[in-house]
């Protein structure tokens, strides 16, 4: 399909008029009524500029509604067809009609349309709507009074939204069939014919009158219709049954059948006789008993039915084969050699008594033969009769549905044509020619008409003859006939046969002339590029190329040949060509023509992605950025360019679509997708590289299994087309616009399955909802992975749920407002240190870490204080961009633990040994159980160092082990497991703890490495705290708080500065302690202890 594109920076908004296919937009946020997304969609504009200019919107903020609205690409057809139908579009009260028909009074998504058929709208007069579906492809199509519904199912507040492929005019008239055939409300259409055959069927006229029935109706309108000769209205008026069959042809009973304008179209019985359905192009043909007409006017809603209009009357053959041939269109050629044809023919193409079936070439088959064959056929009766028997069979009259595959019948001249089916497709052979049937069932008084793409029989001229003799080729021609080798190769019959493509004259023309003279000036390039687009050895005809095939060329290289439902394209180097002149059959091969030159490429960036499908928002962008679109012709230069698809702006909320009206920022997000002086092919990004943008912002490409993404401001565009080579550089096809995120964080996560499962964790804390939704805030949120999140056993999910406030508590811990630290930002803040430290409006400090500084990756860790829950993330791959701010995937949560003291005890790195030997040492009765979520505790675990022979020897091990009393380990114990209290880092440091631990003999004794818990003469450093338990707080030490009788003295160096007066500053770190745990804050140690004290209630109860 054509995409249009129109961009303007001049106070408007980006306009992208286009789509073809089902677009997935992201489940609407409840709270938006049917009118607000009407007015959030930039693709919806114009229908929501029509809402607001005539105040209309009430009519769509009504409860209970299903609204059916035209994508703004449909506004230019709109306008066209107001004007035609005579509705005044400056007039608020027909507006206003227009409207409110595409309102259904009734909550109807896709899956309800096939049970209740229709619905109905507010507009008064009963006027309904009418659901169908058809077949596109594999696809399903489903469509509203024949408009295609492009995205479904966008949920409201209010109802349901449907986007739609165009607007739903002409409205439902309140007359009926037969009322509206005799008085129209066009007034450009008339159906006095059809009206006055009705007379013949008077019940049937007053059905169609009747409100309670349904009809399907194709009305011939009258200055359409060809003017039927004498003898035709001789025989139909004088035969009443036939005049009944002409009028019932015309009529579907009990049915409301709409034409979509795509999709395969099933045939139905009508009153009398089949209706079969044919497009052709954007036209669509409807035949009964081999009478065809063009659909003039599609889907005129009346009340008990719909009206087509048609440009022919159906089922009444009056001609033979002769007159047929006199009157049919595209068959000028043969028209114009009627006169030389031998009285036989012509006696045997008016022959009453026969019924035959003629395959008769279209002019363009005969455009495909060199024109000296031409020459020798025209005006030459022998030739021309014997043409037309080669075509003709006298016996037998077929229609396209009776061939069978392999089938052969005898023509007038005796020779023998096979019918070939393929992929449903009829083809006809003759003499070595495959012809396709591209009109079929031509109705005559004596037999049938099939018209056909190519002459049968007529092959007797090589590949070269063929090139020199089509007025489509004169290009190759020259540059051909300047290589007498490659003038006989394509000239010879005896090396087997060739399969040639060639670039028609049209497509060379359209080349910028430097282009040309460049191939010209250097003949050899053209040259390879020539034998690289002859493969030798096999006919390849279109019907012989099937799904994708790869074959070998005379150059040396192979070619890849794609078979699919719109027609034949090959890839020669990088380069694709589509087939516009298919199966031009020669003595020694087969030709197809081209629109595109193999291996060579011949357009730069601009000028390529002009004529590249889809492409054509980029396209129109450049326009209006002329010093961009002239670096990006410039050949001498190359690049890498990631253009998005056309499908990739349709998407684009109206509020981000008026940003792009600002030029500077317009063209940096352009600027973005293109690296400079590299040219590269989509294999040669390995994972994870790093590119400099035009921008000089970093580029980077990912490869995750079979799919390549590119990145840039954490937007992720996944590579949907690659390797569009070009005369300076590579074009690869994005799915969306880099950094230029379109969705609001709270969007983003409503159509990101790995974010949903935290979001519903949190989803009631109003925070959330204030600061993910609104367009003028920041937020950056850590998520936990659906991955983690289904990982988690039902203790911990029941537990989460019955916690108090334990969705508040999440968010705080893992949403910063107000900030997006997005890679750029971290970046800058790296770049002057590892760490970097920032605390949010709920008091909550991250500490951020660069845990690769050798910037190759941009993992980084980020904790809130504990350091068993430090999650690590890459700031390229886990981040994705929001239009109000970032969200990156990290494995689990920041605040909430999922393990008790004793597992963390068991399972923690370097302290094992440690937490080994303590554990010995709590005796049976002391009432300490680690796993038992009932009492919170605080442990100081030496860690494994603490047992070196440094510290305690094997004697005092033995001692400790063999010889401690009851008490002695009791007291041990104590100074290293606190019951009922959860004391974090910061309350050591500020002198919270201090009251306890003097009841114990400790000091906390603050030093320029750190802090250390001093007894007796022991001094023990805290060289790991805030490891989070369910149940407890752990913070590992060095040293045991215990003597033996063979120990000599633990101090540390005289040198060392000490001091025993509580420390409470607060956020001082000393450079032993890891940078983490700097600002650890004492607010949220006290809402943790608060936590858990209401987990023990909880547990108690």
């Amino acid at each position: 399909m054509k995409i249009c594109v129109v961009l303007t920076i001049v106070g408007t908004v980006l306009v992208v008029m286009a789509t073809l296919g089902m677009t997935v937009i992201p489940p609407a946020h409840h709270r938006k009524t049917v009118f607000q997304h009407i007015q959030y969609w930039n693709r919806l504009r114009k229908f929501a500029s029509l809402i607001k200019t005539y105040n209309l919107s009430h009519h769509f903020e009504r409860p209970g509604i299903t609204v059916f609205v035209p994508v703004s690409s449909s506004n230019d057809v709109f306008l066209t067809e107001a004007a035609w139908f005579g509705y005044n579009t400056s007039d608020r009260a027909t507006v206003e009609s227009i409207l409110l028909y595409h309102i259904a009074e009734s909550v109807t998504n896709v899956a309800d349309m096939s049970s209740r058929k229709s619905a109905m709208t507010p507009l008064e007069g009963q006027r309904r709507l009418f659901f169908g579906s058809y077949n596109y492809g594999d696809s399903i199509v489903h469509t509203v009074n024949g408009a295609w519904i492009l995205t479904a199912d966008i949920l409201a507040s209010n109802g349901i939204v449907h986007l739609v492929d165009r607007f739903l005019i002409p409205i439902q008239s309140n007359k009926t069939v037969a009322d509206y055939l005799e008085h129209p409300d066009i007034q450009r259409f008339s159906f006095q014919s059809i009206r006055l055959a009705s007379i013949i069927d008077l019940q049937l006229k007053s059905a169609t009158n009747s409100s309670t029935n349904r009809f399907t109706v194709f009305a011939p309108n009258d200055s359409d219709i060809n003017i039927m000769p004498d003898f035709g209205k001789d025989i139909l008026f004088n035969d009443t049954a036939l005049l009944k069959s002409v009028f019932w042809a015309h009529t579907i009973e009990n049915e409301t059948v709409y034409i979509p304008r795509m999709g395969t179209i099933s045939n139905y019985p009508a009153k009398a006789g089949i209706l079969k359905f044919y497009r052709v192009g954007s036209d669509v043909y409807v035949s009964n008993n081999k009478v065809r007409a063009r659909v003039v006017q599609p889907n005129i809603p009346v009340q008990n039915g719909v009206i087509h209009v048609i440009d022919d009357l159906l089922f009444f053959v009056f001609r033979n084969l002769w007159q047929t041939i006199e009157h049919q269109q595209k068959i000028s050629f043969i028209q114009g050699n009627l006169h030389s044809l031998d009285a036989e023919i012509v006696t045997k193409l008016t022959d009453k008594t026969r019924n035959m079936t003629l395959f008769l070439p279209t002019d363009d088959a005969f455009a495909k033969l060199p024109q000296n064959k031409q020459y020798s056929i025209d005006n030459n009766g022998t030739h021309v009769s014997r043409l037309f028997r080669d075509h003709l069979i006298m016996y037998a009259e077929r229609d396209i549905d009776s061939f069978q595959d392999g089938e052969t019948f005898t023509t007038a001249d005796g020779a023998i044509l096979t019918v070939k089916k393929i992929q449903n497709v009829v083809y006809v052979e003759g003499g070595g020619v495959r012809a396709k049937v591209t009109t079929p069932d031509i109705g005559c008084t004596n037999g049938v008409i099939h018209l056909v793409n190519s002459v049968l029989f007529q092959r007797d001229f090589t590949i070269w003859d063929a090139i020199m003799g089509n007025n489509q080729l004169s290009n190759m021609k020259q540059l051909i006939s300047k290589n007498h080798d490659l003038m006989a190769t394509l000239n010879a019959t005896r090396n087997g046969p060739m399969t040639v493509f060639l670039i028609s004259d049209a497509a060379l023309n359209n080349l910028p002339s430097d282009t040309f003279e460049h191939f010209t000036a250097n003949y050899n390039l053209i040259l390879e590029a020539l034998h690289g687009s002859i493969v030798p050895g096999v006919i390849l005809s279109s019907t012989q190329i099937t799904g994708e095939m790869e074959v070998p060329t005379l150059a040396g290289k192979t070619i890849t040949l794609h078979q699919t439902e719109t027609g034949v394209y090959i890839v020669g180097s990088r380069i694709r060509a589509d087939v516009v002149i298919e199966d031009i059959w020669c003595s020694n091969g087969v030709l197809h023509i081209t629109d595109n030159l193999l291996h060579l490429p011949t357009r730069n960036i601009v000028d390529e992605m002009a004529v590249q499908p889809g492409l054509g928002v980029m396209a129109g962008i450049l326009d209006v950025i002329p010093s961009l679109k002239q670096i990006l012709k410039d050949t001498s230069k190359t690049f890498t360019m990631f253009v998005p698809s056309d499908d990739a702006f349709t998407l684009l909320p109206a509020y981000r679509a008026q940003k792009l009206q600002d030029p500077i920022l317009l063209q940096h997000i352009v600027r973005s997708h293109i690296i400079f002086g590299s040219s590269l092919f989509l294999e040669q990004f390995r994972d994870y590289s790093k590119f400099s943008s035009l921008t000089g912002d970093p580029l980077f490409d990912l490869r995750e299994q079979e799919k390549v993404f590119a990145i840039s401001g954490n937007v992720r565009g996944s590579v949907i087309r690659s390797d569009i080579r070009c005369s300076n550089g590579i074009i690869h096809v994005l799915d969306t616009l880099l950094q230029f995120p379109f969705w609001t964080v709270a969007e983003t996560i409503e159509k990101t399955n790995n974010l949903l499962p935290f979001h519903d964790m949190i989803m009631n804390v109003d925070d959330l909802y204030t600061w993910s939704n609104s367009h003028d805030t920041n937020l950056t949120l850590l998520i936990p992975s659906a991955k983690f999140i289904a990982s988690l056993s039902n203790f911990h999910r029941s537990y989460i749920s019955a916690e108090p406030d334990m969705d508040r508590n999440l968010f705080n811990s893992h949403a910063l407002p107000s900030i997006t630290l997005n890679q750029a930002y971290m970046d800058a803040m790296f770049s002057g240190s590892r760490v970097f430290y920032t605390e949010n409006r709920y008091n909550t400090t991250f500490t951020f870490v660069n845990v690769d500084p050798s910037n190759r990756t941009e993992v980084t860790s980020v904790d809130i204080g504990y350091t068993n829950l430090r999650r690590s993330f890459d700031l390229v791959r886990d981040g994705i961009a929001c239009s109000n701010g970032i969200i990156y995937v990290i494995d689990g949560f920041l605040n909430f633990p999922l393990n008790d003291a004793h597992f963390e005890l068991t399972h923690q790195p370097d302290i094992s040994l440690g937490s080994d030997q303590l554990l010995k040492l709590i005796p049976s009765d002391s009432g300490i159980d680690l796993t038992s979520l009932k009492t919170m505790y605080t442990v100081f675990v030496p860690s494994d160092s603490s047992l070196d022979p440094q510290h305690l020897s094997r004697l005092d091990l033995e001692y400790i082990n063999t010889n401690l009393t009851k008490e002695a380990k009791k007291a041990i114990v104590r100074r290293h497991i606190v019951p009922n209290q959860k004391v974090d880092y910061d309350s050591i440091i500020d002198g919270s703890f201090s009251a306890y631990a003097s009841s114990r003999n400790i000091t906390v004794i603050a030093r320029t490495d750190g802090f250390y818990l001093r007894w007796e003469d022991i001094e023990a450093k805290i060289v790991k705290p805030n490891i989070l338990a369910i149940n407890a707080i752990i913070h590992v030490v060095d040293r045991f708080l215990m003597t033996s009788p063979y120990q000599t003295t633990t101090l540390p160096p005289p040198t060392s500065t000490t001091t025993q007066k509580p420390v409470s500053s607060g956020h001082t770190i000393h450079g032993s302690v890891h940078a983490h745990y700097a600002s650890l804050n004492i607010h949220f140690a006290y809402f943790i202890c608060l936590v858990c004290s209401q987990v023990v209630t909880y547990l108690n109860v």
